[in-house]
């Protein structure tokens, strides 16, 4: 009986600070305990772990049958606040994501700008393309500003983001700057951007 408590007992430590926390949490999902788990990622992300906070932005914004978690936009966004508040790169995209389509939050393109700014600052190519795609059309009170959105593609491009150099293509087009146009989207059609190989098949239909 007393082997049996001592085994009890150490699997009821729970560890004390928050990054520890989210590491049990790592541990235990690819052991499939996922409700074990998922405990110690709410415990890490109400102790302000600014990671556990995305992981369960994350895990709201998309559902995850696993661990029975439906969609949740209002939920998604609490933790995606509250991991950007914390600068975490991918939340703060996220955050201005959901501000853009009016998810979870009420649409506000300035909100949306401001962090996938921020996010764009840390080298996310997602926010860098949807920045870059904003600015290029214009939406909302955002009026079309080529030089920025030129800006925000080509940081995306350096990158390699198949997406934007996709969309940077198309920006040149409308420039007349077939060439540089054209040798973008043939790059991201080479890279699998699905937008740009149709594009690039349908030129010789």
């Amino acid at each position: 009986m007393k082997m049996v408590e001592t085994e009890l007992n150490r699997e009821l430590v729970v560890p004390n600070n928050a990054e520890e926390l989210f590491n049990e949490y790592k541990k235990l999902h690819k052991e499939e305990r996922y409700a074990q788990g998922l405990e110690s990622l709410f415990q890490s992300a109400n102790n302000g772990f600014a990671k556990a906070e995305y992981e369960l932005g994350k895990l709201y914004y998309f559902g995850n049958k696993q661990l029975q978690i439906s969609k949740n936009y209002t939920k998604a966004f609490e933790y995606y606040s509250a991991a950007a508040e914390q600068e975490h790169a991918l939340a703060e995209y996220y955050l201005g994501f959901m501000y853009f389509k009016g998810q979870g939050v009420d649409f506000d393109v300035k909100q949306a700008i401001y962090w996938l700014g921020q996010s764009a600052n840390q080298g996310v190519n997602e926010a860098l393309d949807l920045l870059g795609r904003i600015y290029h059309l214009g939406y909302d009170v955002i009026t079309p500003d080529i030089k920025k959105a030129e800006k925000f593609f080509q940081f995306a491009v350096d990158h390699l983001y198949a997406p934007s150099m996709f969309h940077y293509g198309l920006l040149l087009e409308e420039l007349q700057r077939v060439e540089e146009a054209c040798e973008l989207i043939n790059k991201a059609a080479e890279l699998g951007n699905p937008e740009a190989i149709i594009n690039y098949m349908s030129r010789f239909n």
